[in-house]
């Protein structure tokens, strides 16, 4: 099981999860971690996360989440939570909550 951890940001404390494979979200969720989200189908993109250390645990993103993202003027280490999936296995997947404006 991977274990993610979400750094501390102006959304709240740092806090760190164990987590099976599965949507990032859901992790989010259950950990009450720092990441703002309302809609978990990417219709709002609030939940933007910046992949500080780990993306090679997570599946590469879908193209409906790359659209998104490009729309969004994202740059690449930015992914979505409700669409990012965990990978099966061990590993530490660092995260960074983005608030509107920070990228």
């Amino acid at each position: 099981m991977p274990t993610v951890v979400f750094e501390a940001s102006a959304l709240g404390p740092a806090v760190s999860a164990e987590a099976g494979a599965g949507r990032l979200i859901d992790v989010c969720d259950d950990a009450r971690a720092p990441v703002v989200f309302s809609c978990r189908d990417a219709r709002c993109a609030t939940c933007r996360v910046e992949v500080v250390e780990g993306e090679q645990h997570l599946e590469p993103p879908t193209r409906g989440e790359r659209d998104r993202l490009e729309r969004l003027g994202a740059p690449p280490r930015l992914r979505l939570a409700c669409q990012a999936v965990l990978r099966a296995g061990p590993g530490l997947v660092r995260l960074r909550g983005v608030i509107d404006g920070d990228g």
